[in-house]
């Protein structure tokens, strides 16, 4: 699980960081937008004719494209943060993209490597003793939230009752809902991580000063 830091050099993680934020944005935004339809309106999440299905597409295509970009930058960021001197990281790079889709692991282990990414990113010599931002619990909470109704309604949504359906269509919003703060906390810690390695930046004066202290 663990990679020693000399097999990773740099490599500039700012434009997909900025991509991956500006997707998270979209992808809150296009949540919002399906909640507000549903409270004017009787909303189907499984219809595919007008608003519904055009929202639903774009939601869709949004949502890939940023977990691809967020997944892409864990991926660098992890390494960056073993190129700028962390020593003994629990998770590697491609594990801390992997755990995503381990059962039951992915519900605990992308945690603990986003946390140890932030402390190794803060202070990348001694990231044992700093302390990861709560940003990151709060964000993880509400990830797990979102997707437990998330779940119930592709299961209720495969059920043709009348029931299952008002089941589906409540847990789908409720998940659209706790999806909001998790995109924006999410969009928030790549800003901050990305922050934090810039400094680390070979021949940024933070790199200077690191190395001939």
């Amino acid at each position: 699980m663990t990679s020693a830091p000399g097999r990773w050099a740099w490599r500039d993680a700012g434009g997909i960081a900025t991509l991956a934020q500006w997707l998270l944005y979209a992808e809150a935004a296009s949540c919002t937008a399906t909640v507000a339809l549903a409270s004017t309106k009787s909303f189907d999440p499984g219809a595919f004719g007008g608003v519904e299905a055009l929202l639903w597409l774009v939601e869709f295509l949004v949502w890939i494209a940023a977990v691809i970009a967020v997944l892409r930058w864990i991926y660098l960021a992890n390494g960056n943060a073993h190129a700028i001197g962390a020593e003994d990281m629990m998770v590697s790079p491609g594990w801390s993209v992997g755990w995503f889709f381990v059962p039951l692991a992915n519900l605990v282990m992308p945690f603990i490597a986003m946390r140890e990414l932030w402390k190794a990113s803060a202070n990348p010599k001694d990231w044992q003793a700093e302390s990861a931002s709560v940003t990151i619990a709060i964000w993880w909470g509400f990830w797990l939230a979102a997707s437990l109704p998330g779940a119930i309604s592709f299961q209720a949504g495969m059920d043709p009752a009348k029931e299952a359906g008002t089941i589906a269509e409540a847990a789908y919003l409720a998940s659209q809902l706790l999806s909001i703060p998790a995109a924006l906390l999410l969009a928030s810690i790549v800003g901050k991580v990305q922050a934090m390695q810039s400094r680390f930046v070979p021949g940024s004066a933070e790199a200077l000063k690191d190395r001939f202290a």
